[in-house]
């Protein structure tokens, strides 16, 4: 089988472990990473796949090279502004190459859900039947998505998450060993943190935190460092 050839963007941790997901899927062939600087993209390679080029020569270098057919995140979601850079070089590059999904083989997804496009699914996820997951999402390891659930774009869904709540929304994260509950809403920018027990519903911009979480109004200094 010829493997259609992507580039992942980004050459940190995340990066890595989209590598390890890709090779394990064995769908796509990777042609390289993108780094930020130029220092970077001179001087490494990652697993053995060379940084081929930065953000600023993304163009360039696809038209240099029309094989490459796709793209995929590999900048992961955390409390450095990292929503907002997904989000705008998503932005550009969807109008030049095909956000790919990545879903590990040991992943259980629904014929029956509706999976966007550039979303990263990892080992050991289950997704159920009828729910909708958005746009360039990260689902990790041994999290679960009840049906009929609705998952917005560029949301994260951390390792050990259980989820049976209603919906998600944009530029959300939902932390490690969080549980949201039965027909729970979450709005648009949130955080639900770190093992928190979400049992009811949160608003746009808004963080919670604890078992049962409290829900808490926008804490100007952290979503600033999120978003």
């Amino acid at each position: 089988m010829i493997k259609k050839k992507i580039i992942i963007i980004g050459t940190g941790q995340q990066a890595k472990v989209t590598i390890d997901n890709i090779e394990e899927q064995n769908e796509y062939e990777i042609f390289g990473l993108v780094g930020s600087d130029q220092n970077q993209s001179s001087n490494k390679n990652i697993y053995g796949y060379n940084i081929v080029c930065t953000d600023a020569e993304i163009e360039t270098m696809c038209n240099e090279n029309k094989d490459i057919i796709g793209y995929i995140l590999g900048i992961g979601i955390g409390i450095d502004g990292t929503l907002n850079l997904r989000n705008a070089i998503s932005d550009k590059l969807d109008k030049i190459l095909k956000p790919v999904n990545i879903i590990h083989p040991s992943a259980n997804v629904s014929k029956r859900a509706k999976i966007g496009k550039g979303n990263i699914i990892e080992a050991f996820s289950k997704i159920c039947n009828d729910s909708i997951v958005g746009n360039h999402c990260l689902i990790q390891s041994f999290s679960s998505i009840n049906h009929d659930q609705v998952v917005g774009n560029n949301t994260m869904i951390a390792c050990n998450v259980t989820l049976a709540g209603q919906s998600i929304g944009n530029n959300t994260i939902i932390a490690e060993g969080s549980s949201v509950g039965f027909k729970k809403i979450i709005g648009d920018n949130c955080l639900v943190m770190d093992g928190s027990v979400l049992t009811r519903d949160m608003p746009d911009n808004h963080i919670a935190y604890g078992n049962p979480a409290k829900v808490l109004k926008k804490n100007n200094n952290i979503m600033k460092m999120l978003y």
